[in-house]
């Protein structure tokens, strides 16, 4: 029954909404309706106005019990039971003239009622009265009598037709007239006052609902709190009402029908009576669900929208009270939760507590605070290179625009950053392009945080002789580590993605790191391809982000262009061939906008805007790198080529020593030719002359950062000599480019020993059993120091 229930209110729900000739039938009716309502009510009183229309179920109700007992009655006519009629008739009247005093009839000459809360509801609904002057608690009384005013008029009309069915039975007992007949007169009457009650209840709650939403409405903006009561009959009881209208409708049409089928006029009547009635009802009854719903659903709007979300429920059925009771608790949670929200925001660092204070205190002058912070913002994100070899571009388009005082700017959470610097005497070229998490202020917030932080560490970098003495992968680590543990005191809430890079200009070589940025493009020859290939590290603030650090490389050639952008260039907006938009989800989709606009910013800037509409904060930073010169050295001369062929067949026949001096004499005659003194080099090494292949690997690392392998020979090298400092700063830089080989985690752990540093050993030794359980190196040292202890 329940199922059927939701099934039918669903369906007439949907009906009554989406279909437009029952929604203007219903709009007329309501107005015709409401019209003659607020006639009687200014006229009379507002409770007879109700009262007018509730007696049409009374009268339908007799109509109902006359058909009934004038079919079910043997020789029923007005001639045989013209005083049962007279009685019933005259009985009806006195009982509508009764029930219309009882409910303010006489209001005009000064009668409002019978009953004090009918008086109440009289003198404070007046149209010439406004609630607004009335207390709360007086309010709350009037709305709770208009809640029990149904039921009360039910009960009313119980009374009202138990008196008229006893008048029906006066005359069969003072006349002579068969007793039995007062059984069909009893089930006549049971019809009647079913009709009459339904009737009163219904229209009754019907016509006072818009009274009482206006008196919540008001103790709800006076911040009251009352605990509405619900009705009598519920959804269910009223559905079950009209229902059995409909069926005892067609009862009784079934009986007379049968006991009279040739009254046909008297038939069409009832029919017609009956049709006019019930839908009538049905319309009342789905058009205060149907008002219920879009209360509903306009409350629930208000309060996703940010609002507080009150619910002032034109119905009292007890199945929308409950659901009412249930919001108004999911209401308070949520204003729970936002001030629990903001007491977080609130135990941030007292230096963003301090701003977001200011923030707040400012807020009636956004337009203004967004103007000073893009002022604090500005000098932060500037290009500081001269562009002799690495020339450095911006090209920034924040989402939020902002006029203030007649000057245009913008304001988000993206910065790039360039500065030329000094590392162990060479010139490199520092970048930063940062994308901090949220939009307009916060995400300046955390532009503010990261490039404060940043500049500190560039000044101490041009200040500080430790720093100024680093190698690059060095830097980069310190100033990656820095800034990681900054944004970690901010448990989550303000997270960066970045790329953070360091270009060595004479060799060309780039030290970069990836923090969850979108990937970097290498624009060469007329083609687009990713630098990266696979996530390196989460964002700076990312909890728990643990483990090695490395450092990637790269050798970047003459005329080589790298264009590194926000997430803002992938966060298109596209339209589609059926109007609608969809977000971009192809990733390769800036590599080929790069590759067509040919590296030029402004160029792929109008590209993606022809694409599609920018959804979020753009920042683009492209790097060109022309060091003026090839870097490929002088080519060998006939000579030198003769004298490497020699050194090559001395190294075949194992006399290394021959083969050193030919090599040492081909550099005199091509003192740059980097080939040569690698080759040089290991020659040193093999033969043992570690002292000697020591001095020509400091200059060779130095013009030659890129070389890997060599500079892990170095490590090596400097510890035959015993210079352990020197090797365990070459082997720290290939742990930071390649974190993950056993060996050198070994080599490393052995450094420490021979320093002194114990405990540093046994870390580096067990991270290189970790990667290679048989590493005889790692396991030897580990049992040195366990004999030790």
């Amino acid at each position: 029954m329940q199922n059927m229930f939701r099934r039918i209110v669903t369906s007439y729900s949907f009906v009554f909404h989406k279909d437009p000739e029952h929604s203007r039938i219903i709009e007329m009716t309501q107005r015709y309706f409401y019209r003659l309502f607020e006639t009687i009510h200014k006229k009379i009183s507002y409770t007879f106005s109700i009262v007018a229309f509730s007696l049409a179920g009374g009268w339908f109700g007799a109509v109902y019990a006359f058909f009934f007992g004038s079919a079910t009655i043997p020789m029923f006519a007005f001639q045989t039971h013209y005083i049962i009629v007279l009685c019933f008739v005259f009985a009806t009247l006195l009982v509508t003239i009764l029930h219309g005093v009882q409910y303010g009839l006489l209001a005009p000459i000064g009668i409002s009622g019978i009953e004090a809360h009918i008086i109440r509801i009289n003198r404070t609904l007046n149209p010439t009265h406004s609630i607004r002057r009335n207390s709360s608690e007086e309010l709350d009384v009037i709305l709770s009598d208009l809640i029990r005013l149904p039921l009360h008029n039910m009960i009313s009309a119980f009374c009202y037709g138990s008196f008229v069915l006893l008048s029906s039975v006066i005359p069969y007992l003072l006349f002579d007239y068969n007793l039995k007949e007062l059984l069909y007169i009893f089930l006549g009457w049971l019809a009647a006052v079913f009709v009459y009650c339904g009737f009163s209840y219904i229209i009754t709650d019907y016509i006072t609902g818009p009274k009482r939403v206006m008196l919540k409405k008001v103790l709800l903006s006076r911040s009251y709190s009352s605990n509405f009561p619900s009705g009598f009959l519920g959804l269910k009881g009223k559905f079950g009402f009209l229902l059995s209208l409909v069926l005892l409708s067609l009862t009784i049409l079934a009986v007379y029908v049968g006991l009279r089928p040739d009254s046909y006029l008297e038939i069409a009547f009832f029919i017609g009576l009956t049709f006019f009635a019930a839908t009538t009802l049905i319309i009342l009854y789905f058009q205060s669900i149907s008002t219920t719903l879009e209360q509903i659903g306009k409350s629930a709007n208000d309060l996703a929208a940010g609002g507080p979300g009150k619910l002032p429920l034109v119905s009292i059925d007890r199945e929308f009270l409950g659901f009412a009771n249930d919001f108004a608790k999911a209401t308070g949670e949520i204003g729970r939760i936002r001030e629990h929200l903001q007491s977080l925001v609130e135990e941030k660092t007292s230096e963003l507590r301090e701003t977001l204070r200011t923030v707040e205190e400012l807020k009636q002058q956004q337009d203004g605070d967004y103007f000073l912070t893009s002022l604090l913002i500005k000098p932060l994100g500037i290009n500081r290179t001269t562009g002799r070899k690495a020339k450095v571009d911006f090209l920034i388009k924040q989402k939020k625009n902002f006029v203030f005082k007649g000057k245009e700017s913008e304001i988000g959470g993206d910065i790039c950053i360039a500065q030329e610097i000094l590392l162990r005497g060479k010139e490199y070229t520092v970048f930063l392009n940062a994308d901090a998490m949220g939009k307009s202020l916060q995400g300046a917030g955390g532009v503010l945080v990261l490039g404060a932080a940043f500049h500190s560490i560039l000044q101490r970098t041009l200040t500080n002789e430790n720093t100024y003495s680093l190698y690059a992968e060095k830097w980069i680590k310190n100033a990656f580590t820095e800034l990681h543990k900054l944004f970690q005191g901010f448990d989550g809430s303000m997270l960066v993605s970045m790329v953070l890079g360091v270009l060595d200009e004479e060799a060309g070589i780039l030290y970069y790191i990836n923090a969850e940025h979108p990937w970097s493009v290498l624009y060469r020859d007329g083609k687009a391809s990713f630098l990266e290939e696979s996530l390196q590290y989460r964002k700076l603030g990312t909890p728990g982000m643990e483990g090695s650090l490395s450092v990637k490389i790269f050798r970047l050639q003459p005329a080589d262009i790298l264009v590194i952008g926000s997430d803002g260039r992938d966060d298109l907006e596209i339209p589609t061939r059926s109007g609608e938009k969809t977000m971009n989800e192809d990733e390769s989709l800036f590599m080929k906008i790069v590759e067509s606009s040919e590296g030029n910013l402004q160029t792929i800037l109008s590209n993606l805007e022809s694409r599609g509409r920018i959804t979020d904060d753009l920042s683009l930073l492209r790097i060109e790198y022309d060091p003026g010169k090839s870097l490929n050295k002088t080519k060998a001369g006939k000579g030198v080529h003769n004298l490497s062929k020699k050194a090559r067949e001395f190294l075949r026949n194992k006399n290394i020593p021959e083969a050193i001096l030919t090599i040492e004499e081909a550099l005199n005659l091509s003192p740059e030719n980097q080939i040569l003194k690698r080759d040089l080099i290991r020659l040193h090494y093999r033969n043992g002359n570690y002292q000697e292949a020591c001095s020509l690997m400091d200059s060779y690392v130095e013009e030659n950062p890129g070389d890997t392998d060599i500079i892990y020979t170095a490590s090596f090298c400097f510890k035959k000599i015993g210079n352990y400092n020197r090797s365990l700063e070459l082997a720290e830089r290939i742990q930071l480019r390649n974190p993950g080989i056993p060996a050198n985690l070994a080599h490393i752990a052995d450094l420490n020993l021979k320093l002194g540093r114990s405990e540093k050993a046994v870390n580096y030794a067990k991270l290189s059993l970790e990667l290679d359980p048989q590493n005889e190196n790692a396991s030897e040292i580990l049992k040195r120091l366990n004999g030790k202890s």
